[in-house]
């Protein structure tokens, strides 16, 4: 049987992100982008304080028949919010769900051609790595590495000191993104943060905020409130998700019931 190939973004409010940044948060191996995404929106207060709305979620038969709730407000599996500041433009690409390989790359091309559509200047994709030393003391900074399409990406890496990552190889949607970008010769910068066996991903998403700080100086996310509120915001992103990947799976087993997950 042909794959589906349907995935759309679906836009909902049409706001002028011309000269932004979309900030891409898809979770792979880790939860780690799901967490930065919610201390971005977490940084405005609850939803009806955010300073981000929904303007455009992402859908296709492919994937799960699931729905998030956030302070008893539906959601999209796949949703982008915007800052509604005019000065801001800002992008952030949030979902819970495990990516699904056969439509990965049609999800990542979609994304890459929405942002194109909107004249978004630069992709800011973030990504989680295992460290290898899965024991490593406590005290230890957390690595954070970048790669960017462009010659200009590189240079604004190098002159945040943010180190390069000279080999290996990056899997999911972050490595379509990278190659669309290098492709149409576009703005894509990966961010690669260190995940530890036993340790809390939301010192990792802290040091990708700082990051983030600097290559979106509009973002002006603080840190001291992130981790006053650590244990929450990371126990938030680890329970959402952890239901949506067991309603992902529960959906695969064809005849098993229906469940919902709260």
């Amino acid at each position: 049987m042909q794959p589906v190939h349907d995935f759309e973004i679906r836009d909902i409010a049409d706001i002028d992100l011309t000269g932004g940044t979309l900030i891409e948060c898809f979770p792979s191996t880790s939860s780690l982008a799901l967490i930065v995404a919610n201390i971005i929106l977490e940084a405005g207060g609850r939803p009806e304080h955010w300073n981000y709305d929904q303007i455009a979620v992402g859908d296709s038969s492919q994937l799960p028949s699931v729905c998030m709730v956030y302070f008893n407000r539906p959601k999209f599996p796949i949703r982008i919010y915007a800052n509604t500041n005019a000065d801001t433009k800002i992008a952030l690409l949030a979902s819970e769900i495990p990516q699904y390989a056969p439509i990965t790359r049609e999800i990542g091309r979609k994304i890459f051609n929405w942002a194109k559509r909107k004249e978004i200047s630069r992709i800011v994709s973030i990504e989680g790595f295992m460290s290898e030393q899965a024991h490593s003391p406590q005290q230890l900074p957390m690595k954070i590495f970048g790669v960017g399409t462009t010659d200009s990406c590189r240079a604004i890496l190098d002159s945040k000191q943010i180190p390069p990552l000279n080999h290996g190889v990056i899997k999911g949607l972050s490595a379509v993104l990278l190659n669309e970008g290098w492709f149409n010769k576009s703005e894509v910068i990966v961010l690669l943060g260190e995940v530890r066996q036993h340790y809390p991903e939301i010192r990792t998403a802290a040091r990708i905020i700082e990051v983030l700080n600097q290559l979106v100086p509009s973002l002006s996310v603080g840190i001291e409130p992130i981790l006053a509120q650590a244990e929450k915001i990371e126990q938030l992103a680890l329970s959402m998700r952890g239901q949506a990947t067991a309603a992902v799976d529960d959906e695969k087993q064809i005849g098993k019931p229906d469940k919902t997950y709260i």
